[in-house]
């Protein structure tokens, strides 16, 4: 019998700037080691332990998330920057891919797995409390303190209504990269690095 597996790639998200990393859901059983072994044959050194997702089927979330409710082992890998499709992002993500094909025994030869990742296992919105224009102070990759102040809303005159702060430490996942915000619009993603791996 012939195995299924499912992955879902995103780069050069418009208004995003992605620090590559990839994800895999937990709690799965059997899933989790395919997934695991997936997402580190992948390679990317940031990696999201995925916990809270639904695994009724009627409520699932996403490809990933579907397919391991399913039962199909799955992962998630993503890097980009803002719309532009940028060549190293792009060539972390075909070698990624062709590193688990050759995991999987999809291709000859050998992976290419990431030894000591980041691991990382919750992921906390910073999110714009009213209207304004956005100032970033860190870019995506920034590890960052709790309480760091990470960028800055003014209202359309100039005026500072906002100084955004990490409320958690970890990595900036990702970071607005368009200006105008209204009201509840993610500013940033942080992840929190987990006290160890899986």
């Amino acid at each position: 019998m012939r195995q299924v597996y499912s992955g879902r790639w995103t780069t050069g998200v418009s208004g995003r700037q992605q620090t590559p990393k990839s994800c895999h859901s937990r709690n799965h059983g059997l899933l989790d080691r395919i997934s695991k072994e997936m997402v580190l044959a992948f390679g990317l050194d940031h990696i999201i332990l995925w916990r809270d997702r639904p695994t009724d089927l009627s409520a699932t979330r996403y490809l990933d998330n579907t397919s391991t409710a399913r039962g199909k082992p799955s992962i998630v890998v993503e890097a980009g920057y803002a719309g532009v499709v940028e060549a190293d992002d792009v060539a972390l993500l075909v070698n990624g891919t062709l590193s688990t094909m050759r995991a999987l025994k999809m291709l000859a030869g050998d992976p290419r797995p990431i030894e000591n990742p980041v691991w990382l296992d919750k992921v906390v919105d910073v999110l714009s409390d009213g209207p304004g224009i956005w100032y970033p102070l860190v870019k995506r990759g920034t590890y960052v303190q709790e309480g760091m102040k990470i960028g800055y809303v003014t209202d359309y005159f100039g005026k500072v209504i906002l100084e955004a702060r990490a409320p958690v430490s970890g990595v900036i996942l990702h970071i607005n990269a368009v200006p105008s915000l209204k009201k509840g619009d993610n500013i940033a993603d942080i992840g929190a690095i987990a006290a160890h791996a899986p």
